[in-house]
């Protein structure tokens, strides 16, 4: 990790590199300013990373997402075109690529690695990878860098022409972009930083803990009482400790708990219930929870809200939360290691994959399973050995039978 190039040449490309400016529209986006101090520190602020400490819903969202993307591993493979077919094979686990994705760098594991990818990503919006290359230009370590800790530094005519880290003690380290595998959320407002899922769900979330704050105001100084007896007449304060004493003496405690009360012919008890603005706190706590789910496209059942949940549901609910929120972001992960990582390698038919062939909730049901390929087999369009190999059966070798 270091400089490759001054950061004259990143002010001024056309007169360190002797060349003529190709692209004038990169002068419209970026300021020489803004080449010299770096952007896209406004959308990845620090207040948007507490919002996991802070708030219950986001903490669930973040860390369900954090964990089903690090269980799912990533595979490269080389590609090989046989007679016009594409087929792929795994380059196996001593390929310097697939090596350096399984063991990333020495004080983190690939779970890990992804971990605070996707944290990063889901909080603010971006997510930024390091790599480490020796002195032969190859990649040989992984770090995930803090966002709000980035910045961007714009060209004009490459429109990145690198970045600018600074680390917990406020040294800063300028890194090219050879040297960085950038993670952005599309962002309509802005052409260098990505859109945190935090920004439209702040209200949300400022919602929620001002009911959960004014609720537990409400618990430590709530004087009203769960039971009302009524009397016809006006015990003395003598008669109301005598009432009391003999009260806890029937009633409290494990054993007594339900235990039937008999009260005078002049005596009626009602119970106070819940007020309206204690409804409101929950329905205000319920909503947080929505929101959130909304925007991390996750099943709320899946942050904990069951109150319609039954097993037929849920286990749909799971599916769906791997195929509309974990797929698109692998799918996102795997471009951008295609794009930025693989390159650096040297050898153009490698390719990325992540594994997401254990993934039970993305299993077919094997009844499904079975049908579909006994119609493949009828058809024509798969032959019984294709079929047998799936199922993890030795091929038939040319004898007669069916599924």
């Amino acid at each position: 990790m270091g400089l490759r190039k001054s950061f004259a040449g990143w002010i001024y490309p056309e007169q360190a590199q002797g060349r003529e400016r190709a692209n004038p529209v990169g002068n419209v986006i970026s300021t020489p300013l803004e080449r010299i101090a770096g952007v896209g520190e406004d959308w990845a602020q620090e207040s948007y990373g507490e919002q996991m400490a802070q708030s219950v819903p986001v903490y669930s969202a973040v860390r369900l997402l954090a964990s089903s993307v690090s269980s799912v591993p990533p595979k490269v493979f080389r590609r090989d075109v046989q007679g016009g077919r594409e087929r792929r094979v795994w380059v196996g686990p001593d390929h310097p690529a697939q090596a350096l994705l399984d063991r990333v760098n020495p004080h983190m594991t690939r779970g890990d690695l992804w971990t605070a990818v996707e944290t990063y990503l889901d909080l603010w919006g971006s997510a930024f990878l390091a790599v480490e290359r020796n002195d032969a230009g190859r990649p040989f370590e992984i770090w995930p860098l803090r966002p709000d800790r980035v910045k961007v530094i714009p060209h004009p005519e490459q429109h990145v022409s690198g970045y600018l880290y600074t680390g917990r003690s406020g040294e800063q380290v300028a890194l090219a972009t050879d040297e960085v595998i950038p993670l952005r959320l599309f962002n309509p407002l802005d052409e260098y930083a990505g859109l945190s899922p935090i920004a439209p769900l702040l209200q949300s979330i400022k919602m929620g803990r001002a009911a959960l704050k004014a609720s537990l105001s409400a618990l430590e100084n709530d004087g009203t009482p769960g039971l009302v007896i009524e009397t016809d007449d006006t015990p003395t304060e003598e008669e109301v400790k005598e009432f009391y004493l003999r009260w806890d003496d029937r009633f409290r405690g494990p054993a007594n708990r339900r235990r039937p009360a008999i009260l005078g012919a002049s005596m009626r008890a009602s119970d106070i219930g819940m007020s309206m603005k204690d409804l409101e706190f929950l329905e205000t706590l319920r909503w947080a929870i929505e929101d959130t789910a909304r925007v991390y496209a996750i099943p709320k059942m899946l942050l904990g809200d069951l109150r319609d949940a039954t097993y037929s549901n849920f286990q749909v609910g799971r599916r769906v939360y791997w195929e509309s929120a974990v797929m698109p972001r692998l799918k996102f992960y795997q471009e951008a290691l295609q794009e930025c990582l693989l390159p650096l390698f040297g050898d153009r038919s490698l390719v990325v994959e992540f594994d997401v062939s254990s993934i039970e909730a993305l299993q077919e049901d094997e009844t499904e399973r079975a049908k579909r390929w006994a119609i493949l087999v009828k058809s024509g369009i798969m032959t019984q050995d294709e079929a047998r190999a799936m199922l993890g059966l030795a091929p038939l070798g040319g004898q007669a039978a069916s599924l």
